[in-house]
């Protein structure tokens, strides 16, 4: 189609020579998993990513793009579309910790902390109060002594700690850069598993079924899981890919990137909901994945990839 792509590996001693050749096309494409590397400095690349977005240029993605959709924060977002919880919170200090999250664990729902940073289910806490601990609840919210039943996402380790003393240990989810932490309602149903939807673009390419291994809540595959692919259009998922595809237009904007393209390979991970009347399985979002999505099991979509980008820089 007359287009071309030319690799090209990021350095900040090349910094001008990058910095040019992006100038000089239509986008660029970057690949970058989130990490330290010799030679780079995170904070000099992301604003080149996106100081060539203001320049008109086609990020995909831009580094802007790439921490709101992978922040946990971004579930907070949208927590108003159909693919989002409506009790979801977020904390990004103590403050709003200690304030808030003896009152969600009082309101008698099982509830998930999830951590910004981390990955493989690190720093992910399924908590609920130990059986009696309710007696204590009072105008409204738990005493620091509650006990809390914890369940990690990341090894599905089971331990107990008092609601003041997890607190004090989630400190560190919220110190630094990026800190903070994702507050919502627990779906049960997390023990079949997550549907992780693999698009181009706009378009969903793939589905994959992570089931936990038996007892656990985790979906990695160093936790045990299994995973089971199927088609977008298999009948299973009808009521998943209708709804996604009604937010899809919406979904940039709902996180604060409105103007920017849905980014060129992404994931979304949903967790079943509670089964509708007649039903039908429901499903809610995890997690945005758009920074460096694996792509080994899907080298022959090249092709699809490469239509989207010239789609999204034309």
């Amino acid at each position: 189609q007359g287009w071309s792509c030319v690799p090209m590996y990021y350095t900040d001693a090349d910094y001008d020579k990058i910095k040019k050749a992006i100038m000089d096309s239509a986008g660029y494409i970057c690949r970058i998993n989130p990490g330290t590397y010799e030679g780079v400095t995170q904070s000099k690349l992301d604003g080149l990513l996106n100081d060539m977005v203001k320049e008109g240029k086609k990020g995909m993605s831009s580094a802007e793009s790439m921490q709101k959709m992978g922040a946990k924060d971004a579930l907070v977002k949208i927590k108003d579309l159909e693919c989002g919880l409506s009790c979801t919170a977020a904390y990004y200090d103590m403050k709003s910790l200690t304030e808030n999250f003896p009152k969600t664990m009082a309101s008698g729902d099982i509830r998930v902390l999830k951590q910004n940073r981390g990955s493989q289910g690190e720093g992910i806490w399924v908590c609920k109060l130990a059986p009696g601990e309710e007696k204590k609840i009072a105008d409204g919210k738990c005493p620091e002594d509650t006990l809390l039943d914890l369940q990690e996402a990341y090894d599905n380790h089971k331990e107990q700690q008092t609601i003041g003393d997890f607190m004090k240990y989630c400190k560190k989810y919220l110190d630094g850069e990026n800190g903070q932490l994702v507050d919502q309602k627990f779906l049960p149903r997390i023990v079949e598993g997550e549907v992780r939807v693999f698009m181009i673009g706009d378009k969903p390419v793939e589905l994959i079924h992570k089931k936990p291994a038996e007892g656990g809540i985790s979906a990695t595959l160093s936790s045990g899981a299994k995973y089971v692919k199927y088609a977008p259009d298999d009948a299973k998922f009808t009521l998943l890919m209708s709804k996604f595809k009604a937010d899809l237009p919406k979904l940039m904007e709902a996180l604060d990137l409105k103007g920017q393209p849905l980014p060129l390979v992404w994931t979304a991970d949903f967790i079943l909901g509670p089964k509708t009347a007649d039903g039908q399985d429901t499903f809610f979002v995890g997690e945005f994945n758009c920074s460096c999505v694996g792509i080994t099991k899907q080298l022959e979509r090249a092709d699809d990839v490469a239509k989207a980008a010239i789609q999204i820089c034309s």
